[in-house]
Parts: C-alpha cells; structure tokens; sequence
C-alpha cells in the first residue's frame, strides 16, 4: 500500500546519507553481525544501514522539493570509506563502526549540503561531521574494554549514493526509506 505524498502542513523526519549499494550493504551486514556477537542489544536491520551526513529532524512536506533540488544540485565526489574498527559510545548506547579517517570528500559533501541547507533556513549542527556506522542500539550493558575485530570493510566511492532519507517509528524500530538518491562522482542528475 503506498502512502499519500505529504503535504505542505504533514512532518516528515529527514535526514541525507551516504546510502549504501546492495553489494556493500551485505559486507555492511556481516560486519555488523561480527561486530555485535555477544552483545546485549538491538542490531540494526541492514535496511537501515548508511553514514548520516546532514540530520535535519523534522521537516515540513511542502519542502521536499526544495531538499531535492539540494541533493541533486552538485556534482558530489566519490567517498572511500574504510571501516576497521569498533566504539562503544556510551551516552546514546550504541555501537558503531568507525572508518580510518575522515575522508576529505565527504566533509566536502557535508559542507555544500549544509550551504543550501542553511539557505533554505535549516540550522547547522554544532558538533563536527563524524562518520561512522551505526550497529547496534539501546545496549543494555556496556561491552568490554575489549570490542571485537572487525576486519576491514572497504567501501569504494561508487559503492555509496547520496540519499534523501525518511526515518519513520514502528513497534520494531525505526525504518529508513529514500526518498531520492543521487549517484556519487556524476552530480546533477535527477533522483532515482
């Protein structure tokens, strides 16, 4: 049953993302099954998998059209991502994979997003843009010091779209749908 488009008055909860092609996405999968062994928690479904890059909260439907004028507006580079290691992050109990470095690419993307964004009347967030992979949530007792491997999970640039995001609440958890996406290293185009 597909859902009536939002109008201008209905709230969506948005955000863009680094959206993972199915190829990754079951690299993705497994690593977070690894990484997740033994923990007390909740996985997350590999649906759900992406590197947020702009979290815009909610959002007024009559302004979708504007968010993908945005997304499509820029020919977004390509951004390697090499996941190799493991956190615990205490505050939201979580455990997300964590990539060797902040790749330059993606700041870029995060920094012309947030350009349109901020002139579209969105407020930047103060905290620095850290990717990163959400695997696990509502941990009910800390890991050890001691977080398991990973291995390594190398995500060329072409195995990642930009992606307008929904987050909708269910029973389960929240689930994630695009709502446009846009290939990596072409820019411009359309949403798929």
């Amino acid at each position: 049953m597909s859902r009536p488009r939002p109008d201008g008055l209905h709230k969506l909860r948005l955000f863009f993302a680094l959206w993972p092609r199915d190829s990754l996405r079951a690299a993705l999968a497994g690593m977070a099954g690894r990484a997740a062994a033994g923990i007390e928690g909740e996985p997350v479904p590999p649906a759900n998998l992406h590197v947020t890059l702009a979290f815009l909260g909610m959002v007024a439907g009559s302004q979708i059209g504007s968010l993908i004028e945005i997304g499509g507006s820029d020919a977004w580079p390509l951004v390697p991502l090499t996941f190799d290691r493991v956190e615990y992050w205490t505050r939201p109990r979580i455990l997300v994979a964590m990539p060797t470095d902040r790749p330059a690419p993606g700041q870029s993307i995060v920094d012309g997003l947030w350009t349109g964004l901020e002139r579209s009347g969105h407020v930047r967030e103060a905290r620095p843009w850290q990717p990163h992979l959400t695997l696990m949530r509502r941990i009910r007792r800390p890991p050890s010091r001691d977080l398991p491997s990973l291995g390594r999970v190398e995500a060329d640039g072409r195995d990642w779209r930009l992606a307008l995001v929904e987050s909708t609440s269910h029973p389960e958890g929240p689930r994630y749908k695009p709502l446009a996406e846009w290939p990596l290293g072409a820019g411009g185009d359309s949403p798929l």
